[in-house]
């Protein structure tokens, strides 16, 4: 544990939460810029739109279990881990997107990808760390 008093630390408890709807509104301002043509908008931005968002809902499901019981830590540690498996997805779907482009010689768009795989990054870390913290409290 950090000798550091928790209202003193940088980090906040829930920057998760926002890392996650920072990179829903990334993936939404790259599937709806030319960075997808709009032929390939169903085939790539609609799963990854969706991807996005089941990252947040996966974290607001967790939210949802007060760690009192084993139960609801199971139940918190297992959408904390739905939603890095969401995180896992979004560099799926980014990769198979830039080399099916890649093979066609157009890379033009690629650097539209780079924030979004920081805060991919970022999150799943953040992640992480949310769901090793997780802790039985005050069991009844």
């Amino acid at each position: 544990m950090s000798g550091v008093p928790e209202r003193l630390r940088n980090l906040s408890e829930r920057e998760f939460y926002n890392t996650a709807i920072e990179l829903r509104v990334e993936v939404l301002g790259i599937i709806t810029s030319s960075a997808i043509p709009k032929s390939q908008r169903f085939t790539f931005a609609v799963p990854m739109a969706e991807t996005a968002r089941s990252v947040v809902y996966n974290i607001v499901k967790s939210e949802a279990f007060y760690p009192n019981t084993a139960e609801n830590v199971a139940a918190r540690k297992r959408y904390l881990t739905l939603a890095v498996a969401d995180c896992e997805q979004l560099y799926q779907d980014a990769q198979a997107y830039l080399e099916v482009y890649r093979r066609k010689g157009d890379m033009q768009h690629a650097g539209a990808f780079e924030r979004m795989a920081g805060l991919v990054d970022s999150e799943i870390k953040l992640l992480k760390g949310a769901r090793k913290g997780v802790k039985l409290i005050g069991a009844c």
